[in-house]
């Protein structure tokens, strides 16, 4: 899968690291990415203890744990609706449309982009025209 953007994103952390090398289903690499490339909620220490699970051979995203816990989260709008569609794509259940109308241009990027890509379609461009 192949996501096209026009940002450079900021450098992996150890735990971006850990999660990509998860040798995942593809729902659950394609949830990754996205926290990933969203680059804010993986970097919250609340949101690690949360979801991402340590172990001696690697990492991986609990994505029942944070399913659990997503109420409890202090979130924004935006990133609780962003979480929302993660979470519909890494366990391929249906989430409503209008999830996406609170995510804002950025979020909204990440999701269109991924969804693209996820289809196969790699001619779509999603992104600030230049």
């Amino acid at each position: 899968m192949t996501v096209h953007h026009n940002h450079t994103p900021p450098a992996l952390t150890p735990v971006d690291e850990r999660l990509r090398a998860w040798e995942a289903e593809v729902r659950d690499r394609i949830a990754v990415a996205m926290l990933i490339e969203e680059h804010e909620l993986l970097a919250w220490p609340a949101m690690q203890r949360i979801l991402v699970v340590q172990t001696e051979g690697g990492a991986y995203a609990d994505w029942t744990h944070l399913s659990l816990r997503l109420p409890e989260l202090d979130l924004e709008a935006s990133a609780y609706a962003f979480l929302e569609v993660v979470l519909a794509i890494a366990f391929g259940r249906q989430v409503l449309v209008d999830r996406v109308l609170p995510l804002g241009e950025r979020r909204l990027a990440i999701v269109l982009r991924v969804l693209a890509a996820w289809a196969g379609v790699d001619s779509l461009a999603v992104g600030v025209r230049s």
